[in-house]
């Protein structure tokens, strides 16, 4: 039986365990990755970004067919 490849949500979901599991806040190692490795910004939503491009393109569509 072989094992399922690793998606890439799932590798993101096996990483923050990794990170969130061990970790004790006196460690030194704990320490400098809080300091050096900070969390990633949250993204903007796909839709909201879709949804403005699309009414930007689709203006731009009529305003040079016209």
């Amino acid at each position: 039986m072989t094992k399922k490849r690793l998606t890439h949500r799932g590798a993101e979901k096996l990483g923050e365990r990794e990170r969130a599991v061990g970790l004790d806040g006196d460690d030194e190692a704990a320490r400098w990755l809080a300091e050096n490795d900070p969390a990633p910004a949250p993204t903007e939503p796909k839709r909201t970004r879709k949804s403005k491009t699309l009414h930007q393109w689709r203006r731009r569509q009529e305003r040079g067919s016209g």
